[in-house]
């Protein structure tokens, strides 16, 4: 991923703090925890995920 190389370590944060919301999803799911708690979850991991597509777009566009 050539487009990456520029801000390689701040994207590599990005990536690995979107892991870490996906395990509190999961833990959330393992431990049987408030539906709206779990959305609540679920739609901060679907942001994250949206914003770190944005701006790979984005430095793509510009490569």
């Amino acid at each position: 991923m050539a487009h990456v190389t520029t801000n390689k370590d701040k994207i590599v944060a990005r990536v690995r703090r979107i892991a870490g919301q996906v395990a509190a999803v999961e833990r959330s799911v393992l431990t049987d925890a408030e539906c709206a708690d779990t959305l609540h979850l679920v739609a901060a991991v679907r942001g994250a995920v949206a914003g770190l597509m944005d701006e790979l777009v984005e430095d793509h566009l510009h490569a």
